[in-house]
């Protein structure tokens, strides 16, 4: 599954289809960055190599700057889903404070891709889905051309729904005429979070109407002329894990939200862990995209290493194996059992690979 953490639970926008619970969330509640950062070190040293920073927008997180330079530091490969408003310009959020104008460069410095949402070729059509300014499609053009000076690779993040059918083709025409982006990810309409389950009716489409969006896409763009991805909700089900600002780990699913009961219990099968509580780290980890490439494999072999000089020790001598936490069974065993006891060392649990061990 990819990671994709909430950054914050403000926003510049009110989107009729929000897919967030950001908004829900008790006011004031955001993971302290220490922690968040203390946890995707250990996420990127269990083979985790990326993760999506969105929200609410990240861009309204007074410290984001400093989150994305340490995350970076780690060696991620960041994606920042944002609206980038104050790329171009200062502007005060949906929480009444001013957030001053950021500087390009300091976000292509530390973001391998921003995604940018685009979802008509005209105000009308854009904001039937995201209610904003008056001149919203021309102030994300500005927003795409300040990022493309500054070095960024964008991404054009829209969102197939009834109220844009029609404008595909239209629409179609103006990402193409942007020949400097990277990407242009298309997305089946999910009925996620209170306002797009509120608001479902208005703009869920059919599986064949998405097809449709994508045929109109394709009669404008040529083999080869642009990286053009369509996601459909199927494609997306059960692909991501949501971490909140609450720190809940959990794994979307829209057949277990209900507008009668919108709740952080989630459905206990669905909430993984917090990483508030570093005791759910390893299992929350196993969830997630691995990439191990020479280099980790290499790092793996010095675990293993030291694993075996700890156990030749006359303290640690006898290793006994507690399980593993790739196996959903397993891993849930681990955790009903005094997992803490598992032996620590630098302040971590031993393991080879995601076999956990503890004295006999």
């Amino acid at each position: 599954m990819h990671l994709n953490i909430f950054a914050s639970q403000s926003c510049f926008l009110h989107c009729k289809g929000c897919y967030s619970y950001s908004r829900e969330e008790k006011k004031g509640k955001q993971v302290p960055t220490d922690k968040l950062v203390e946890f995707l070190d250990f996420a990127y040293n269990e083979g985790t190599r990326k993760v999506t920073l969105c929200g609410g927008d990240p861009l309204t997180r007074e410290d984001i700057i400093t989150l994305l330079e340490r995350i970076k530091k780690i060696g991620f490969d960041i994606s920042l889903d944002t609206v980038g408003s104050p790329i171009i310009k200062d502007i005060i959020c949906d929480k009444g404070r001013l957030v001053k104008k950021i500087d390009a460069k300091k976000i292509a410095n530390n973001v391998d891709m921003i995604g940018i949402p685009i979802d008509g070729s005209t105000n009308e059509v854009f904001r039937n889905f995201r209610q904003t300014r008056a001149d919203i499609v021309n102030e994300q053009l500005d927003i795409c051309e300040e990022l493309h000076k500054a070095g960024a690779n964008i991404c054009i993040n829209t969102v197939a729904h009834k109220g844009n059918l029609e404008d595909a083709k239209e629409l179609a025409k103006l990402i193409k005429g942007l020949d400097y982006i990277y990407k242009w990810q298309v997305f089946q309409y999910q009925p996620l979070g209170k306002y797009g389950l509120m608001n479902r009716k208005n703009f869920e489409i059919t599986d064949k109407e998405f097809l449709e969006f994508q045929d109109s896409v394709l009669d404008i763009f040529n083999k080869g002329d642009r990286n053009v991805q369509f996601k459909s909700y199927l494609d997306r089900k059960n692909a991501y894990m949501l971490i909140d600002n609450s720190g809940n780990a959990w794994i979307p699913s829209s057949e277990l939200m209900s507008l009668s009961k919108f709740s952080y219990s989630l459905d206990g099968n669905k909430i993984i862990g917090n990483i508030n509580n570093m005791e759910d780290w390893p299992v929350i980890c196993s969830y997630l995209d691995k990439d191990f490439n020479q280099d980790n494999m290499k790092k793996g072999e010095k675990r293993k290493g030291f694993i075996k000089n700890i156990s030749d020790d006359g303290k640690y001598r006898n290793l006994q194996y507690f399980g593993n936490s790739n196996n959903t069974i397993e891993h849930k065993q681990l955790y009903k059992n005094d997992y803490s006891k598992c032996i620590m060392a630098k302040g971590r649990r031993l393991h080879t690979g995601r076999n956990v061990f503890s004295k006999k």
